[in-house]
């Protein structure tokens, strides 16, 4: 039996119209034939009479991500076989729908879904975790994004209340049975939640401009923001009202589901994105700090370097090892990239004053050892310890050596302190130890 698509649209409806009026006079969105960010997915019930209509965002050539119910039966926990989802190539209007998929058929083929983790369709409102990856066996189509937004950049949108693009194939409103199209819409970021409803990523809120909202069809869309110089992927749209009223859509942050992004990546031929820089340390010498760092705790291995960002989002320094140094800047973020420019980032903390602790003292006779505790700071070529009156009594030049000089032939009362030496210039003095007597 032929059906066309409006006929049976059930997920999309369900969990994005909870509180529709189904006012069809209300426009919702401006038509976008020919965009490229937004697939639509056709998805048949598994006795092949009805299907659901979703939408997509094509992040990846071979990778969709889409909302977690738009790929899972009423009250499952498991996604339905690949086969009986179908991705259409972006920009088009919906096609009709037989009971073999859409006529005509797509080019390629849904290989593997994953959901977010301990999805659970058991409810018509947004639950937890609802998010999804679908791997295709070759490409539907090019990217229109360049990678995905991190959790700062995200907070930052967020805290500025900018208006960021969703593009998806929703109706106009509840009862609007016309042929589906990409259509495209202005909202604006109002809030970052975590921890909300057992949800294991980040939840982002946004009030839609213009009379634009999110309507049936629209789950899975693409919620995105375009730049001079990138397109960054904040997540997708699980949920919303599709009547206009204030912090409708409901999306999950898609950095922040790199244990449901990465074996899609893999298994797709990309390379995986590596989670943020660990545990940034900065410090301020001679005007430049300098900051550093442990690798990321998610696939390490893929970090081809990284990049530190002012508040502007301008890049002011990168690295290839784990530390970086710079102009001060306030408001600085740390990002691990990967091959493809992917990867998440972290806040900076404010500077704190490098200065050596006091090199410690043992005497004998007339000779005096030093040693020094290593500096914090990621290179350090050389200490020098020097008596109250400014006297170099000896150096340390090799400290991936020895952290030990000595001093013979003193003769008197002594306070000693250390320098260390950095690309960034010598330190300031530590403070000076006690009062060393020498006879």
């Amino acid at each position: 039996m032929r059906i066309r698509l409006a006929l049976a649209l059930t997920l999309g409806l369900s969990l994005l119209s909870t509180s529709a009026q189904g006012l069809p006079t209300i426009l919702r969105g401006t038509p976008a034939p020919g965009d490229g960010h937004t697939a639509q997915l056709i998805v048949m019930s598994a006795d092949g009479r009805t299907y659901d209509s979703c939408s997509a965002a094509v992040w990846k050539p071979r990778v969709l991500i889409t909302a977690a119910h738009c790929v899972t039966d009423n009250g499952s926990t498991q996604a339905v076989v690949p086969g009986r989802v179908f991705a259409l190539a972006p920009g088009a209007p919906g096609p009709l729908v037989s009971a073999g998929g859409p006529e005509g058929g797509p080019r390629v083929r849904v290989t593997s879904i994953a959901l977010g983790q301990a999805y659970a369709h058991t409810s018509p409102f947004v639950v937890g975790n609802d998010i999804a990856v679908i791997v295709l066996d070759t490409d539907l189509a090019p990217s229109a994004f360049t990678r995905l937004a991190d959790r700062t950049e995200i907070q930052r949108l967020a805290d500025a209340r900018t208006q960021t693009s969703i593009v998806g194939y929703g109706r106009t409103s509840a009862t609007d049975q016309g042929r589906p199209m990409p259509r495209a819409g202005l909202f604006t970021l109002s809030e970052v939640e975590s921890n909300r409803r057992a949800t294991d990523g980040l939840v982002i809120w946004s009030t839609p401009v213009d009379s634009s909202d999110t309507c049936p069809g629209d789950s899975g869309a693409p919620q995105f923001l375009t730049l001079p110089d990138r397109t960054l992927l904040l997540g997708e749209v699980a949920g919303g009202n599709c009547n206009g009223q204030s912090r409708t859509a409901q999306g999950f942050v898609a950095i922040s589901y790199l244990s449901l992004l990465n074996p899609a990546l893999a298994a797709a031929g990309y390379p995986t994105i590596p989670s943020a820089p660990i545990a940034p340390l900065t410090t301020s010498l001679n005007g430049v700090d300098t900051v550093w760092w442990s690798a990321p705790a998610t696939a390490p291995e893929s970090v081809v370097g990284y990049e530190l960002r002012d508040a502007a989002g301008v890049i002011v320094c990168t690295a290839t090892q784990p530390y970086c140094s710079f102009p001060h800047t306030e408001g600085a973020t740390l990002r691990s990239v990967n091959a493809q420019g992917e990867g998440d980032a972290v806040n900076v903390p404010a500077p704190t004053v490098v200065r050596p602790n006091p090199p410690k003292t043992v005497k004998s006779g007339s000779r005096v050892r030093f040693t020094v505790d290593a500096l914090n700071y990621p290179v350090v070529s050389g200490y020098r310890i020097i008596d109250q009156q400014g006297r170099v009594a000896c150096r340390i030049v090799n400290p991936s050596v020895t952290l030990n000089c000595s001093a013979a032939g003193l003769k008197g009362k002594y306070r000693f302190t250390v320098s260390a030496t950095t690309p960034q210039g010598r330190t300031p003095e530590s403070p000076p130890t006690a009062v060393v007597r020498i006879s």
